[in-house]
């Protein structure tokens, strides 16, 4: 009796965070999230969605073509890599006005931008997913 809810797998983890994602955002009743508590959801929700595979790919690609159209819209002489484009958006995620919707969205796509940049950004998401493949896997 090593497990308490059984085997959950990153795809099921994935549902659960969207589930949790949605009905925290919205607060209407008992699961509550904050503006920040809806960032580090979204982020954990991003990363499980990346540890998915095949199911949640979209969002690994359109986080993958914001960071090139950025990259690219600078033009070919320009040197604008991924980790100043993951600098953006967070400074963006929390330097704007908070907005759930917003912030939920954006921090969907975090753990794609982050693992794009490397750095010190690679070794977060790569910390959180050890973390998260160690809870639900």
């Amino acid at each position: 009796m090593n497990q308490v809810f059984g085997t959950i797998g990153f795809t099921g983890g994935a549902v659960v965070m969207t589930a949790l994602l949605i009905l925290g955002a919205r607060g209407a009743w008992k699961v509550k999230l904050s503006h920040e508590g809806v960032i580090i959801a979204g982020f954990v929700t991003g990363q499980l969605y990346a540890q998915a595979g095949q199911t949640f790919a979209f969002l690994q690609d359109m986080s993958g073509g914001l960071s090139e159209a950025v990259r690219n819209s600078f033009g070919t002489g320009a040197n604008f890599g991924a980790g100043a484009v993951a600098l953006v958006v967070s400074l963006l995620v929390y330097g704007l006005k908070p907005s759930k919707l917003r912030n939920g969205a954006v921090a969907l796509m975090l753990p794609s931008l982050y693992t794009a940049a490397g750095g010190l950004f690679a070794t977060l998401t790569h910390m959180i997913s050890n973390i998260s493949g160690t809870v639900v896997g």
